[in-house]
């Protein structure tokens, strides 16, 4: 048998592969002749180490679908949005706005659960959505969603054309963004949003401010354009920062 060609190729494969690494293939093989034993097999396997390798059977499991709940309630979140308010044209004439504005000012005193505006600024969302999250973020200057909100403005402000979204639409944006600033920095020694938000902001509403497509909006009276509420916006967060830089002195 030492002679046999099959059984000193075997010999050598077994001295060099781990026995871990060849139960693991093993494994792999008879999941796969056996699909069904895949969906059964978490449930009464926590977990399996061969050698270094260690299988956290259970807690994928978990982790996946505690993923997927997440993604559904996100979903849900979303539609719900669209049931909030009456549908408006946000591409329409300005005085078209003025009671769906009114509307969704009054909506945002009342909304306990912030996830739906949040969705509303993602990528992919409608004009109308990202307007109406807008003009909510707007009336609540609310902290908690800052990092949305300036997240979204750095992410348009990127785009030479503003991801399409008329002027009025990022003004309300920028409108924002100064409103929640001014409400973190102005009544307080130390501003209610980290040094670190605040510097973000500052990148995010100067690349606003710098955009081509912004320096065409008003050009004749440009703070009455988006640049008047980057511009505020600019001034608030430079004045907390230098609270902060005050406080380390």
């Amino acid at each position: 048998m030492n002679k046999d060609p099959t059984f000193q190729y075997l010999k050598l494969f077994m001295e060099y592969v781990p026995l871990w690494l060849v139960a693991v293939f093993f494994l792999i093989f008879v999941l796969w002749r056996n699909p069904g034993w895949l969906e059964k097999f978490p449930k009464y396997i926590a977990s399996i180490r061969f050698g270094d390798f260690e299988m956290q059977l259970r807690e994928v499991n978990a982790k996946l679908r505690e993923t997927e709940q997440h993604v559904a309630e996100l979903e849900e979140e979303s539609i719900r949005l669209n049931q909030l308010y009456e549908g408006f044209d946000v591409d329409g004439p300005a005085e078209a706005l003025d009671g769906p504005r009114q509307a969704l000012k009054a909506l945002s005193g009342n909304l306990d659960n912030m996830a739906p505006v949040i969705v509303a600024l993602q990528p992919g969302s409608s004009s109308d959505d990202v307007y109406a999250a807008a003009e909510i973020l707007r009336s609540r200057r609310d902290f908690s969603t800052f990092d949305a909100l300036i997240t979204t403005v750095d992410r348009i402000a990127s785009d030479q054309r503003l991801e399409g979204l008329r002027y009025r639409t990022v003004w309300t944006l920028a409108s924002a963004v100064h409103r929640t600033v001014l409400a973190a920095v102005k009544h307080s020694s130390k501003p209610a949003l980290r040094q670190d938000q605040l510097q973000r902001a500052k990148t995010a509403m100067q690349k606003l401010h710098d955009n081509g497509h912004v320096q065409d909006d008003r050009p004749d009276d440009p703070k009455k354009g988006i640049r008047g509420p980057s511009g505020y916006a600019l001034n608030w967060i430079d004045k907390g920062l230098e609270k902060y830089k005050a406080e380390e002195a």
